[in-house]
């Protein structure tokens, strides 16, 4: 397993928590979620079973989740989950 990462995000006054991590070699996957007041709005997930022979699996699964995570940052920072937001919350946006 590969430590993840996890980054706290300003977006128009509301602060985001964007976790994504290793989900481990026995459920070879990269996952990403996005919480907001401790609810979670967001779930990606990506296999990596295909790197698991590789010589450099761990570079290339790290290289994979760092992707992830920032493609996540740019698409909240971006706004395309602002609808997601409006379902759970009775902020006006």
């Amino acid at each position: 397993m590969i430590i993840g990462f996890n980054t706290d995000i300003k977006y128009r006054d509301e602060v985001f928590h964007i976790q994504t991590e290793d989900k481990g070699e026995s459920n070879p996957t990269v996952e990403t979620l996005v919480y907001h007041s401790g609810e979670i709005l967001l779930s990606r997930r990506i296999s990596y079973s295909h790197l698991l022979s590789k010589s450099d699996a761990r570079k290339r699964i790290k290289a994979m989740m760092k992707t992830q995570h920032d493609q996540v940052i740019s698409e909240l920072k971006g706004g395309k989950f602002l609808h997601l937001l409006e379902e759970f919350s009775p902020f006006q946006f």
